[in-house]
């Protein structure tokens, strides 16, 4: 039952705003708001009341002025500071859009408020996205069990589209007020911000008169997403997998090979792996794993350009990316968010921490790649080799770092055009025709698991994918004195680089079986399975 203060709270937010007020430091009071709403609405219960702004509840379906939660990806943060009158001329507070509110287009026949400039404060202004290419699993669990998708989609269209990353057409961005002179956001983070959604008026870019309305949040305050995934308890989603994690690990590899990669066991082993892969370190640099799947065959139907390892992954991630490479792509689109008449356009680079990037190069024919084909080829290498993207300007650019898990498809023995840490070559036993038909399904020919099974994959991912693996001091004593062994007996050369791989690939393998800590035969079996990949290379 939701308590009749939680009620109003959520119905009239600028009400309990200004019954908070009593005269107190504008600046100081900013904090009393935020410590109030926090308090009041993190707890579990209260949170999930929020209605979710999200792409199956876009602003339309919301009502002006009331609360909202929103997990986004922030996206540009260079706009210029705004002003806004902190207190005003009835004594009220004039923050998170009151202000405004009172002073509405419809409203300006009559006399405005009389502005005391002393009293004006600056916010910050901050352009979020919903998460580009989100799962639906995923969006449906930060919405919650209150807030089902609707059966009738709500027909959205964005303004500013070219600030969105992604290619979902319900994909939107939003304006974020924030007061907080402490919040300070970068680039591609990911937030959960609880705000009083709102509006602003905003030129049309086709017709001189028309006025859009541009989606604005006054941010209350913010969380980090962890923190408020309903499923996110992680001693809690261990309970729900069985004492025998190789029974679910056997059946999740197995549902991959079958499905998605004609029966190939050993890939599907390595996607799995790939699909924990995160950026433990920048300095060392310890970052995830990129791939190549090799020998992986063009489409029988031409049409049919979506791998089915793309909707399998998502299936089972909270974020996939699918980048199919053509030159249309490569020579006309950003890859790296650009600034344009001084306002960031979104590239598709900019994707979430965690998402996976699926790269495809069946769609690329013969033709001339120009010279912007060649800058988004080294930003697409440059995002795989060394997890960042530049924000491109015109006489500068910054790199900002990112966190993404890369796998590449190509039909030859490797990539043409981007280099990876790994290539496996594709082993399947299936005759070429009939492998292309089993990796390039219709998404409705793909074999599910029950919602069950699915769910369980799940919690076996985001386990595992969280797990901390340690390294005993026997342990790393062992496998320093393997590595001086291999050194001195092998006739080719084993470089420190192959002794920080295949420690990425033990800590993975060994998250993979739910063991904290790297045994021996673990490390034993990724150095195996690195060493056969190597050979089935050649």
């Amino acid at each position: 039952m939701v308590s009749t203060v939680l009620l109003d709270t959520l119905q009239d937010p600028s009400k309990e705003i200004n019954g908070l007020y009593s005269g107190q430091n504008p600046d100081e009071f900013i904090t009393t708001v935020e410590q109030h709403f926090k308090q009041l609405l993190s707890p579990h219960d209260a949170f999930y009341q929020i209605p979710p702004l999200s792409s199956s509840h876009p602003p339309i379906a919301h009502r002006q002025r009331g609360l909202v939660r929103f997990e986004a990806m922030v996206q540009d943060t260079s706009a210029s500071p705004e002003v806004y009158l902190g207190i005003m001329e009835n004594g009220s507070h004039g923050g998170w859009g009151i202000y405004e509110h009172t002073i509405r287009p419809t409203d300006r026949d009559t006399d405005e408020p009389t502005l005391d400039y002393n009293q004006l404060r600056e916010r910050s202004s901050v352009w979020a996205v919903t998460i580009p290419n989100q799962t639906k699993w995923s969006e449906d669990e930060f919405n919650g069990t209150d807030f089902p998708t609707p059966t009738q989609h709500n027909e959205y269209t964005c303004p500013r589209k070219y600030k969105n990353p992604s290619s979902d057409s319900s994909a939107f961005g939003v304006s974020l007020k924030l007061y907080q002179t402490d919040l300070s956001l970068k680039p591609g983070e990911v937030k959960t911000f609880v705000g009083i959604l709102d509006e602003e008026d905003l030129a049309s870019e086709v017709e001189e008169d028309e006025v859009q309305k541009l989606p604005v949040i006054h941010v209350v305050f913010t969380l980090d997403v962890a923190s408020t995934t309903a499923a996110f308890d992680l001693k809690a989603l261990r309970d729900t997998l069985p004492d025998d994690i190789s029974i679910t690990r056997q059946e999740l590899l197995q549902w991959i090979a079958d499905e998605g990669l004609g029966g190939d066991t050993v890939a599907a082993e390595w996607v799995l792996l790939l699909s924990l892969s995160k950026v433990q370190s920048r300095t060392p640099p310890m970052l995830p794993l990129s791939m190549t799947l090799a020998a992986f065959v063009d489409p029988v139907d031409k049409e049919a350009e979506e791998p089915t390892i793309v909707p399998i992954l998502r299936q089972l991630l909270s974020a996939v990316s699918f980048m199919p490479l053509s030159l249309e792509r490569l020579n006309k689109t950003f890859f790296l968010p650009t600034s344009v008449d001084e306002d960031v356009h979104a590239g598709f680079l900019q994707q979430s921490i965690g998402s996976c990037v699926i790269v495809s190069e069946s769609g690329i024919k013969e033709g001339k790649v120009t010279e912007k084909g060649l800058r988004n080829l080294d930003a697409l290498q440059s995002a795989i080799a060394t997890q960042t993207i530049s924000y491109v300007f015109p006489y500068s650019s910054y790199a900002f770092p990112v966190d993404l898990m890369f796998l590449v498809l190509t039909r030859g023995r490797k990539s043409a055009f981007v280099k990876t840490e790994l290539v496996i070559p594709l082993q399947s036993t299936l005759p070429p025709d009939q492998l292309a038909r089993v990796l390039y399904k219709q998404e409705g020919n793909i074999r599910l698991p029950e919602e069950s099974r699915l769910k369980a994959f799940r919690n076996y991912l985001k386990t595992s994918r969280e797990l901390k693996v340690s390294l005993s001091n026997e342990v790393g004593k062992y496998i320093e004195d393997e590595f001086v062994r291999r050194r001195q007996e092998s006739t080719s050369t084993t470089s420190s680089e192959d002794l920080a791989r295949e420690m990425t690939i033990a800590k993975l393998l060994s998250a993979s079986r739910h063991e904290s800590e790297l045994t021996k035969e673990t490390w034993k079996a990724a150095v195996e399975m690195d060493q056969q990949r190597q050979m089935a290379t050649k």
